[in-house]
C-alpha cells in the first residue's frame, strides 16, 4: 500500500468502517474515524475506544510498509431483541 492509499482510506468523507490487515497476519477494525490516525510513517490505532469517549484500553502503531490491505468491514446483520411474552 502506498502512503496516499492509506491517507485516502482514513480520511474518506463520509467515513466507511474498515479493516487494516498487516503482513504479520494481525488485523485492526476501524469502526469509526477516531480509532485510527494517519502518521507520517504509519498508522496509530486505538484499541477498545468507544465512540463518543476519549478512553482506550490500549493502542498500537505500525509502519505503512506493514500494511497488506485495507478492506471495508463486512456489514453486521442487526439482531432483533426478543420481547418478553406477556
Amino acid at each position: 500500500m502506498t502512503r496516499e492509499d492509506v491517507r485516502t482510506a482514513l480520511h474518506r468523507e463520509p467515513f466507511v468502517p474498515l479493516r487494516i490487515r498487516l503482513a504479520d497476519s494481525r488485523h485492526f477494525d476501524v469502526p469509526f474515524k477516531e480509532v485510527a490516525h494517519f502518521l507520517g510513517y504509519g498508522v496509530l490505532v486505538f484499541i477498545g475506544l468507544k465512540e463518543g469517549t476519549h478512553q482506550a484500553k490500549s493502542y498500537d502503531r505500525f509502519a505503512i510498509e506493514q500494511i497488506v490491505s485495507i478492506d471495508p468491514l463486512p456489514m453486521r446483520r442487526m439482531v432483533k431483541k426478543r420481547r418478553k411474552a406477556s
